[in-house]
């Protein structure tokens, strides 16, 4: 603001002074957090290119990868084959006999509706009682009905302030007296709804006995049963009540079952029990999975055979006879080295990004030390020899280094390799169990640049904490430059006051001598 006594914009002149000391350490703050900022996201930029890299390869270090073996049938509906690198190619011929299948049986079949009084039914550990079932029923449906009862006593008593046991009459007469200031008729005629609900089922347990679905949820939910499943299953004229085991195979039967119902404990029923399609009867025997393999018979309690050959897993369909072609699959393995190809130049291309200036600015990673190391090292690995392999360089696979440091595949000359020896190609990446790999020395490079506390983390780290400084620094400009207005801003008022004082005087001089 303008001085009062001297008119000087003292405001402006403070600002400009304060920006001036100001400026040249804002400057320098503001350049080295850029600088710092620029680092750090072509670290990560390259950081994250690595980490891809080092995930493609680690799995490239198996030979589920790079020994890939393909399973071609001659008929794909009598079953489908995988395979992994413990498969011998050749050729196999198949006969599935048997599909492996759970034990089924019909306990009983009777009209819709009927209900059971009386009667037992039994498999394995479970022994059903059906007049025991029949009570258990009344008494779950009798606590039901006193639960609901109290619950709606207890809600009037709740909302009226009344005790629900010293004042059970006021409760009662609120809830059915229509005279009653509190009254409320939706309320009574739910609560009566739900009684006579809770009723009907005990009447109707008391009299008839249970439903079919009542006996399946007995059966079901018995805790001797271990996972055998009651079902029911509807024709046109009646309903089957069906056991099924709980897994295929013969080990997984059911076993003997026993069924004890007289037909006069079953009331509503019209069917003829006496008649076999009518009583109990077997719909499926528990079977094991049987296939032949030449002379030999191979088995199993599902249709998965897992491994039933070394690296040969089968899963059955339907019976009949297939052959099984393994072999290498080149167009896999080279699909993947192809893959490992793209991800390494992704890193190349990264690092020139970051690392090579231009004529407008300098790359945030002009002339970084690490950097170049740690490409010169990738170099080293995609560049070495390799004894694991009668191939013992990429190059001999096709796959050359181009002026740009990226590599380049000679399509042509890895297809012929890959063609004359699969087993060759693969031991240059992986190693032949005695001398080591491609992939192995590539491993020892990347962990040390790998996220978790490699060289680029804590780089990045570093520079974090150098820019938390620069803010905390920019904080301690900011006081000192607040510090310094308010010193400059006391003086000038005081040389303000000066001046309006002096020109006072000098206006009382002026008026004397006139």
């Amino acid at each position: 603001m303008t001085g009062l006594g001297s008119g000087i914009d003292y405001e402006s002149m403070i600002a400009a002074i304060v920006g001036a000391e100001r400026a040249p350490k804002e400057n320098q703050l503001a350049r080295q957090e850029g600088m710092n900022h620029a680092e750090k996201n072509a670290l990560q930029e390259i950081q994250f290119t690595l980490n891809s890299f080092r995930d493609k390869v680690e799995d490239l270090n198996s030979s589920r990868e790079l020994q890939k073996l393909k399973a071609e049938l001659s008929n794909d509906d009598v079953l489908s084959a995988s395979v992994d690198s413990n498969a011998v190619p050749g050729e196999y011929s198949f006969e599935v006999t048997q599909l492996a299948q759970t034990q089924r049986d019909q306990l009983f079949k009777t009209s819709e509706g009927s209900t059971f009084s009386k009667g037992t039914i039994s498999f394995g550990a479970v022994s059903i009682d059906i007049a025991t079932v029949k009570g258990d029923l009344i008494s779950a449906e009798g606590g039901k009905k006193t639960a609901h009862h109290d619950q709606v006593y207890q809600d009037i008593a709740d909302k009226h302030g009344l005790d629900v046991v010293a004042d059970a009459a006021a409760i009662k007469d609120i809830l059915e007296t229509s005279t009653n200031p509190d009254f409320d008729q939706a309320r009574l005629d739910s609560y009566t709804s739900q009684q006579q609900g809770y009723q009907n089922t005990i009447d109707r347990l008391t009299s008839d006995g249970v439903t079919v679905e009542e006996l399946q949820s007995a059966i079901n939910s018995d805790p001797a049963n271990d996972g055998v499943k009651a079902t029911l299953v509807r024709s046109g004229d009646g309903i089957s009540m069906v056991l099924n085991g709980k897994d295929t195979g013969v080990t997984n039967a059911i076993g003997a079952i026993t069924v004890a119902i007289a037909p006069a404990d079953i009331k509503g029923n019209t069917l003829d029990l006496a008649l076999p399609v009518n009583g109990q009867k077997s719909l499926q025997t528990a079977e094991d999975a049987t296939v032949q393999f030449g002379s030999m018979t191979l088995t199993s309690a599902t249709n998965k055979m897992e491994n039933v050959i070394d690296g040969i897993t089968l899963n059955i369909k339907e019976k009949g006879t297939v052959n099984v072609k393994v072999e290498r699959d080149e167009a896999s393995v080279n699909s993947t080295i192809k893959s490992f190809v793209a991800d390494y130049n992704k890193i190349i291309e990264t690092v020139n990004t970051y690392t090579k200036s231009s004529e407008d600015k300098a790359a945030a990673l002009s002339g970084d030390s690490a950097t170049r190391s740690m490409v010169s090292r990738l170099r080293g690995v995609i560049g070495a020899e390799y004894g694991s392999s009668t191939y013992n360089t990429l190059s001999q696979l096709g796959i050359t280094t181009t002026r740009q440091g990226t590599l380049e595949i000679d399509q042509k000359k890895l297809d012929k390799a890959l063609e004359d020896d699969f087993d060759a190609v693969s031991k240059l990446f992986i190693g032949d169990g005695v001398q080591t790999g491609m992939m192995d020395k590539m491993m020892v490079v990347l962990d040390d640049y790998h996220k978790n506390g490699g060289t680029y983390d804590r780089r990045i780290d570093q520079l974090e904490y150098n820019n938390k400084q620069i803010a905390e620094d920019r904080e301690k400009l900011d006081s000192r430059m607040e510090a310094k207005t308010l010193s400059l801003r006391a003086y000038y008022a005081r040389m303000d006051s000066q001046i309006a004082r002096m020109n006072q005087t000098q206006s009382m001089l002026v008026s004397m001598l006139m």
